[in-house]
């Protein structure tokens, strides 16, 4: 025990002593080497040269520096340069860490780190397709590296690091790309390996790499290896060389994934693949591009022993909007036997459809029939088995189950919907198995429809020769609403382009719906002309097919001769609906055959009905009608009918007849038969109908004329028209006979009736819906005749309207027993209807307006002698002569029989009257040679007058509150005449007409005259007032006499205030026939009074009111010679008045009485007039004051004169005057010529009464007045 613990203390003791001289040598180690490596800094160009040397290419070192790190130093060589010229290779650092231990163990160079930071590579390909590092000398006729050197080579580093480095790819005649921050990491320990790469791709996105395995430099070949990739989601598109991509168009490759793989045995052992691409849009050569989006896979490659196989697992992708997906997809390899087997459980037609057309690299005619055929649905169990190494069909073989399968129709190749079942083959042919629901085909060159049923089944087979395609469904059933259908079909289409193609097509139907035969019809086969067709297609509209049969045999081209294809086709039918031709009434409950055969159509009827009328024993017959040629339809049969029936068939068949009998209405029994003959094409149908009535009632519609108890025998031809040789019927309530006559031609049937019979006024009013009464009464005979012809249709009724009494004033009127021959004509069609009245020779009328639009419509009333042209503008015009018109007698005809608002009926029609009316009695004048001339304006009538008593303009306006505003030229009233009658005996002019009608009125009238008498001008306002009407602004001229103010007319009396006014009063005196026994420089009266009756019935007797008379600076003239023999103005009469007082001034101032003015303030009452203010003339030689009351009424005058003349005042004035008037009159003049000696005035009185005409004037008294 002592020696074993002695042994250990001495053993710790070496073991002590020995770590202790290791730690001396390694600080030693340590110490010398941080001394010695920065010398090597001074081996630049020594280093410099044994690296050209070495690597055989150009070197620069920029600089050189040794550093010590742990145990061993470290070499680092700056701004490295390989090769030369702008495309040299640049490191920024190289650093060296020899590995001292491995290098001594194996007397060899060995490295522990070498690494590259830096690194700027840019590898570029030439035009062979050789890569080279720009910058490096190239080497040609260099062998290939060794791959055992190679790995031995790196063998000797432990570890090799490029940092921070730039990788640049430039492929020939693309862009470059460039791979930076680049940083890769191999690690070698003996025979493992291990790489770390990282770098960033051009968008940002990072790429990582990662690669472990085994491997001997001897036996490099059996290597192990693993590897892991991860590729970010970037646009891989642009990076990746055309000639990668040869004919496919990558324009967007939007992808990332991870990807897993293992080597081993000089194989690969498994991959799997994880892609995710967002967006993938590829064409291929000039194709539309194809966009996939969220595609989504997993691969998984595996060896096994009899090959690979390749799953492809969870497969999606949205393509047009659609998710396409989770489809499992497997492919195996059996290299023993060269086969090779793909399997997919599930797979939608249509998108892998679309990827074949956009993507594969398929023929264009393949291409193109792919897109015809648009294939859709699902597959499900597919397998496909591929034996390349053999030379038959049986190299590729199919099976597979299908879902809901449709494609389109390609020349002869029926296109199938909804297809499911099964189907199996090879490249020589096929059979499919239908067991189908809601199942369709379609035959597009001879249908253009397809077959639709609610279940299909059969069989379906296919080969592929050198000859030909066959395409055959031995047997085919199916269930429609149509019925229970079967059928087989063969098509054949040969491979030689002169060989002619062959269909063989039988379909059999029972117990079916004949409203479906048209979906067998094969409209499009050249067998069947287009007429045909649609004769076919129109009239099989319903019905039960007891018994059907289809058959088309022969060639398919449309260029075939017709004796190279047999189409057949029978229906037996009941409860049958036939169109014979579109537009005509359906045949109903038919019970019959259709047989179609290459001669043509036959349709045998044994009954039936059309509308509510039976026919029977009828045929239908359309023979063949050859190439160019239109088949035609012809129909006969025996029908038991109606008048509805017949005349719905007339309005509605296409026969043109619509307008002719529209709206005709009746009812009645008839029999007859029916001819057609109807076109299948252009051309117009003949209709032959004949047909017996006996007790029928029919209305007309235009005109409303109503038939009754109809009887004869009619027939009715397209082509010529209605024709009966003896019609009998009541019109009116009255007997009438006549005839139809056929006048048309073919293309243009015409009718004319013609009958005859008579007819009261109050029917025929009744007729015509005319409620008014009108001044006629009686009845009259007529001729009537319909003309029926389209658009030239017409009625006319002649009448000499003998036994019509007729209640008009002159020349309208006649008695009963008067012949006047009458006419009228309308049109019945068109656009417009146009009418032409003629009575005898006093009136015609030519009218035309659209139907029920008279305010449309645009004609002439012609009065007189001369026929009415119709006008192009739209309005009624009145134009003509009238020899006399009597405004009274029509106006009491009116006050009669008028009912309503001649406005309102006519004035939105009436446009424009110009007539000339010979006499015109009315208004209480008779006006010769009156020209009438009413004008429509926009909101107003203007009426223009002529005659030499009135000529001027008046204008209408339509408003009820417009002003009528008339501006005449002249104006003629009668002349005064001199009967002598009292004023107040004269009745009242105006007493008829009632103030209250009178409108507002502006009236304005250039010249006014009485007679042959010019009074002037004349101007006021009318405006009606509560109980009558106002005049205002009046302003009348009377020869001088002007009379402005206002007045007014309530019915019972006139008032009136103004004035009177003149310059002259000789002159306006002499103008009225009145002598000029006054002047004046201006004289004027105002007036403001009222008296009983209308304005016309003025009189000083019958006026109430105040008078204010005044004249200035005027004479009293003494009348003399042939002015003598003038009347005097009483009032005025101052000359008798001055030789009554025996005065007599001639020698002064030519035999008058002068005066500088004259006032007075007169009230009257009913004719009596009291001076409220005595008259005062005030002149020179004299003052008058006249004071008291005139009595217009009685003529009498009981007034005071007060007579003032100057005198001296020695000379008693009543003195002279008294016993010496010749005295006092001399003594006057002296005053005068001596005024300023004159003191006073001296007055004398009178009394005037009597006549006031020629009163008695007699002293009163004389009195002295002061001055």
């Amino acid at each position: 025990m002592s020696r074993l613990a002695a042994f250990l203390v001495i053993l710790s003791r070496q073991l002590f002593w020995l770590a202790a001289f290791g730690l001396i040598l390694a600080a030693l180690y340590v110490s010398l080497g941080r001394q010695l490596v920065p010398l090597v800094a001074e081996y630049r160009n020594e280093v410099q040269e044994k690296a050209q040397a070495a690597l055989n290419m150009p070197v620069t070192l920029g600089r050189l520096e040794g550093r010590w790190e742990g145990f061993a130093p470290k070499l680092l060589a700056h701004d490295v340069l390989l090769g030369e010229g702008d495309g040299a290779m640049r490191l920024d650092r190289v650093a060296i860490v020899p590995d001292l231990a491995a290098s001594l163990w194996v007397r060899g160079l060995r490295l522990a780190t070498l690494e590259l930071a830096g690194v700027h590579l840019s590898v570029a390909e030439d035009a062979g397709g050789k890569w080279r590092v720009e910058g490096l000398p190239e080497r040609t006729e260099q062998p290939p590296p060794d791959p055992q050197k190679l790995i031995e080579a790196l063998q000797q580093v432990r570890r090799l690091a490029v940092l921070d480095s730039q990788i640049t790819l430039e492929p020939f005649g693309e862009s470059p790309l460039t791979l930076s921050y680049t940083d890769l990491g191999l690690r070698v320990d003996n025979e493992r390996l291990r790489l770390d790469a990282r770098s960033i791709l051009p968008d940002g996105q990072p790429l990582a790499l990662r690669v472990q395995g085994r491997v001997q430099a001897q036996r490099w070949q059996q290597a192990e290896a693993q590897l892991y990739l991860s590729l970010p989601q970037s646009d891989w598109a642009a990076w990746l060389p055309r000639r990668l991509t040869a004919d496919w168009n990558l324009h967007s490759v939007q992808a990332g994934g991870e990807l897993w793989a293992r080597w081993s045995k000089q194989q690969l052992e498994r991959a799997v693949l994880r892609l995710n691409a967002p967006q993938l849009n590829a064409s291929f050569a000039d194709r539309a591009p194809v966009q996939l989006e969220d595609l989504a896979v997993e691969a998984y490659v595996d060896h096994t022993e009899k090959g690979y196989r390749l799953l492809l697992d969870r497969l999606a992708f949205d393509l047009q909007g659609e998710r396409w997906g989770d489809a499992r997809i497997l492919l195996q390899q059996n290299q023993g036997e060269q086969h090779w087997r793909l399997q997919a459980d599930r797979l939608g037609i249509a998108p892998i459809a679309t990827l074949v057309g956009g993507l594969a690299p398929l023929p264009p005619a393949a291409t193109e029939t792919l897109s015809t055929l648009q294939p859709s649905g699902t597959v499900r169990n597919l397998r496909l088995d591929y034996h390349p190494a053999m030379d038959s069909p049986q190299r590729l073989r199919f099976a597979a189950n299908l879902d809901r399968i449709n494609f389109a129709a390609q020349n002869w190749i029926p296109a199938v919907g909804n297809a499911s079942g099964s189907i199996q083959g090879d490249l020589a042919g096929g059979e499919l198995r239908l067991d189908s629901d809601d199942f369709s085909l379609h035959l597009a060159p001879l249908y253009p429809e397809p077959w639709h049923y609610r279940h299909g089944a059969g069989r379906l087979t296919w080969t592929l020769d050198d000859r030909a395609f066959t395409l055959a469904a031995p047997y085919l059933r199916v269930d429609g609403e149509e019925g229970k259908i079967a059928g087989d079909f063969l098509i054949r289409l040969m491979r030689d382009p002169e060989a002619e193609d062959y269909m063989d097509l039988r379909v059999g139907l029972s117990d079916g719906d004949a409203g479906y035969t048209e979906k067998y019809l094969p409209t499009k086969s050249p067998a069947l002309s287009p007429a045909l067709v649609d004769w076919l297609k129109a009239a099989i509209r319903g019905g039960t097919v007891e018994q059907g049969y289809f058959q088309y045999q022969g060639a398919l081209s449309k260029n075939a001769s017709d004796s190279a294809r047999s189409l057949s086709l029978y229906f037996k039918v009941r409860d049958a609906e036939l169109a014979f031709q579109p537009g005509w009434p359906v045949l109903r409950q038919g019970r019959g055959e259709v047989l179609i055969e290459d001669s043509g159509v036959r349709v045998r009827l044994a009954e039936g009905r059309i509308l509510d009328s039976r026919v029977y024993d009828a045929t239908a017959d359309i023979p063949h009608a050859g190439s160019g040629k239109v088949p035609q339809l012809s129909v006969k049969g025996k029908v038991s009918s109606s008048l509805p029936d017949a005349l719905k068939l007339l309005q509605e068949a296409p026969i043109g007849t619509g307008e002719i009998f529209a709206g005709w209405q009746g009812q009645g029994q008839l029999d007859g038969a029916l001819d057609l003959q109807i076109p299948l094409g252009k051309g117009t149908p003949r209709v032959i109908v004949d047909f017996s009535s006996r007790d029928a009632t029919l209305r007309i519609a235009e005109p409303a004329l109503g038939f009754e108890q109809l009887r004869g025998d009619f027939r009715y031809d397209t082509a010529q028209g209605l024709s009966a040789d003896d019609i009998q019927a009541r019109l009116f309530g009255r007997p009438v006979r006549g005839k139809a006559v056929a006048t048309g031609s073919p293309g243009k049937p015409a009718s004319r009736v013609e009958a005859r019979g008579d007819v009261g006024l109050k029917q025929l009013l009744k007729w015509l819906e005319v409620e008014q009464p009108l001044p006629a009464s009686g009845e009259l005979p007529y001729q009537l005749r319909l003309d029926l012809a389209g658009e030239n249709s017409q009625l006319q009724i002649d009448s000499s309207l003998q036994g019509l009494r007729i209640e008009l004033p002159a020349p309208f009127g006649k008695t009963a027993g008067v012949r006047r021959a009458t006419s009228l004509r309308m049109s019945l069609q068109g656009a417009e209807r146009r009418y032409g009245v003629q009575y005898g020779t006093l009136a015609a009328l030519a009218f035309a307006a659209p139907p029920g639009a008279w305010a449309q419509g645009r004609g002439e009333l012609r009065l007189g002698a001369g026929a009415a042209n119709l006008p192009a503008r739209t309005g009624l015009y009145v134009r003509g002569r009238l020899a006399e018109l009597d405004w009274k007698a029509w106006q009491a005809v009116l006050d009669q029989h008028g009912k309503g608002d001649p406005q309102q009926a006519t004035g939105s029609l009436l446009r424009q009257v110009q007539v000339d009316v010979g006499r015109f009695d009315g208004f209480g004048t008779r006006i010769d040679n009156l020209g009438v001339d009413l004008q429509r304006l926009s909101n107003a009538w203007a009426l223009n007058l002529r005659s030499s008593l009135i000529s001027g303009a008046v204008r209408l306006p339509d408003a009820e509150s417009g002003v009528i505003v008339a501006n005449l030229q002249h104006l003629r009233l009668p002349a005064a005449t001199a009967t002598g009658e009292a004023a107040g005996a004269r009745p009242d002019p105006l007493a008829d007409v009632d103030p209250q009608s009178l409108p507002a009125m502006d009236v304005s009238i250039d010249q006014v005259a009485m007679g042959d008498d010019t009074l002037g001008a004349w101007a006021l306002k009318l405006r009606p007032v509560s109980g009558g009407v106002e005049f205002r602004d009046i302003a009348l001229d009377l020869k001088g006499l002007r009379i402005a103010g206002v007045g007014g007319w309530n019915g019972t009396q006139t008032w009136y205030k103004g004035r009177l006014e003149g310059r002259n009063l000789a002159d306006v005196l002499l103008a009225w026939g009145f002598a000029p026994s006054v002047t004046s420089e201006t004289f004027r009266l105002d007036a403001d009074g009222q008296w009983p009756g209308s304005p016309a019935w003025f009189a000083m007797a019958r006026y109430s009111g105040s008078m204010q008379p005044r004249l200035r600076k005027g004479q009293f003239v003494e009348i003399d010679g042939s002015a003598q023999a003038l009347r005097v103005f009483g009032v005025l009469n101052f000359n008798s008045i001055g030789r009554r007082l025996r005065l007599d001034f001639s020698d002064l101032f030519s035999k008058g009485l002068s005066y500088d003015r004259l006032d007075g303030n007169l009230q009257a009452s009913s004719g009596v007039f009291t001076t409220r203010e005595p008259i005062t003339v005030s002149g020179p030689s004299s003052n008058l004051e006249l004071d008291g009351k005139l009595d217009m009424a009685r003529d009498e005058i009981d007034a005071k004169l007060l007579v003032t003349l100057p005198i001296s005042n020695n000379l008693p004035l009543a003195a002279l005057i008294v016993g010496a008037p010749a005295i006092g009159g001399a003594l006057f003049v002296a005053d005068k010529l001596l005024g300023d000696r004159v003191a006073r005035f001296a007055s004398v009185q009178y009394d005037v009464k009597g006549p006031w005409q020629s009163p008695k004037i007699s002293f009163d008294k004389p009195f002295e007045k002061p001055n």
